[in-house]
């Protein structure tokens, strides 16, 4: 067994040592008073991720949001940076490298990729399911999610059927629109996820979900069957892992597959503390 599948047979053996002493499983404790701390796996210029979640912060009147990114960090600075953290968010970006899901010859299908954030973005997940951090994925972040809990991924989705997730119009190659539909009703705080909602959402990937991990369920769905949306089923072990392919922080607001995914991990976050 490696040590992150032990760390995920921990997690569910915390559930049934429950009956024991409260401080056995309790969260470390964070030391940053009157904030809010969001550990992103890595910033961007645009600031999207940032604004978006400050955003929804303001309208749940709620303490301000301090973000600091995990991309740079060494192992010791990670770990003291996951202990202070309420939250933790895997932006997009580059590929992940397929050796990570046992597929290495796929590198000749995948565009740039990252080794380095790599091992942040695992370690992090590592440090999510140690001390149940509410933990959104967003795009890679969603793949991240599925590889670290031992899935697999398309390295090209043009290979396998797939069309329409990237590509966009002439001028802004970022901004590829399409449907995304919830296939399994799901819930988490005062935000509802209804079984047929549909949403138009902005998407920029080349590579999806192939084998989904053990613990996820897909509850979004693309029209074309691509998984859109997953979350760790059992919520007692992990309160909110979810992940989307599509971009929330870049999609049309006042939508429940949108800003009801930011104020889910908000909500998490409130109900964690």
């Amino acid at each position: 067994m490696t040590r992150r599948q032990l760390l995920w047979a921990i997690g569910g053996l915390m559930v049934l040592q429950a009956c024991g002493p409260a401080t056995e499983s309790a969260p470390p404790h964070r030391d940053v008073a009157d904030s809010t701390t969001v550990l992103l796996s890595k910033y961007y210029s645009s600031h999207n991720y940032r604004h978006w979640l400050g955003g929804l912060q303001d309208s749940l009147g709620g303490q301000p949001l301090r973000f600091v990114q995990a991309y740079g960090m060494d192992s010791m600075a990670l770990e003291s940076a996951m202990d202070a953290a309420d939250a933790v968010v895997l932006t997009g970006g580059e590929d992940i490298h397929p050796a990570r899901y046992g597929q290495p010859a796929d590198t000749e299908r995948c565009g740039r990729m990252d080794v380095e954030r790599d091992r942040i973005e695992l370690a992090l997940l590592d440090g999510v399911v140690a001390r149940k951090l509410p933990c959104l994925g967003v795009c890679r972040g969603l793949q991240v999610m599925n590889v670290h809990a031992g899935g697999s991924l398309y390295p090209h989705l043009p290979d396998h059927g797939f069309q329409g997730h990237r590509g966009g119009v002439a001028g802004h190659s970022s901004d590829t629109l399409h449907s995304v539909g919830v296939l399994q009703p799901w819930s988490s705080g005062s935000q509802a996820f209804e079984a047929g909602e549909m949403a138009t959402v902005v998407s920029h990937h080349h590579q999806g979900i192939d084998r989904l991990a053990n613990g996820f369920e897909v509850w979004a769905v693309s029209p074309d069957g691509l998984a859109e949306g997953i979350r760790w089923v059992d919520t007692t072990v992990l309160p909110f892992m979810v992940g989307v392919q599509y971009h929330p922080e870049r999609s049309a607001g006042g939508r429940a597959m949108t800003d009801g995914l930011g104020v889910a991990l908000l909500e998490a976050v409130r109900a964690a503390e």
